[in-house]
């Protein structure tokens, strides 16, 4: 069951449902406050989690927002359409250049519409995917999450070898994605 919680001006979307923890999400584009419960725990306990989480939830929604307002959602069908269609050919012109640059290869890509996160790699088959959300970035942020997940065929994890290539190929890929972030 959801229902709505005022906290301190706050309107926070809370869930209780059969999970161990309280989780907190901040949904884009829209800034939404969600918070999942377990069954059984009291609203006050939901109140105090808020609160001791204010300072994130300040800066997260202002991230949320902006994010939102630099790159604001397509206002109909056909620009979605004609931004997948642009990001596409974008993709199809940089991806092979940065394979044969690299020597890392996937085994296909998809544009899909994902909103948590700029892409992901199948580990197992090299299947790629990048998120609609690229579209109206620009090409080096492109490129870089190209490489990620380029570097993802052959290192699965985030851990020193991962960054190891990241750092080999793309040095300045680090203020990259703090732009990106941001």
């Amino acid at each position: 069951m959801t229902k709505t919680i005022y906290i301190d001006g706050l309107p926070v979307e809370a869930t209780k449902k059969r999970i161990k923890r309280m989780t907190m999400r901040i949904k884009e584009p829209d800034a939404r406050i969600v918070v999942s419960a377990p069954y059984l725990t009291p609203d006050r306990e939901i109140i105090a989690f808020v609160r001791a989480k204010r300072g994130w939830i300040d800066n997260t929604v202002r991230r949320v927002l902006r994010k939102a307002e630099e790159h604001p959602e397509p206002a109909s069908v056909a620009e979605k359409e004609a931004r997948r269609a642009d990001l596409k050919r974008r993709i199809a012109v940089r991806l092979p250049e940065i394979e044969r640059r690299t020597g890392l290869r996937c085994n296909g890509w998809t544009v899909r519409d994902m909103h948590t996160r700029w892409g992901s790699c199948n580990t197992r088959t090299h299947h790629v995917n990048f998120s609609l959300m690229l579209a109206t970035r620009s090409d080096t942020e492109l490129d870089y999450v190209i490489l990620h997940e380029l570097v993802h065929t052959v290192v699965p994890g985030h851990g020193k070898d991962f960054y190891a290539l990241m750092d080999r190929f793309m040095p300045g890929w680090k203020a990259i994605r703090r732009g990106m972030r941001a």
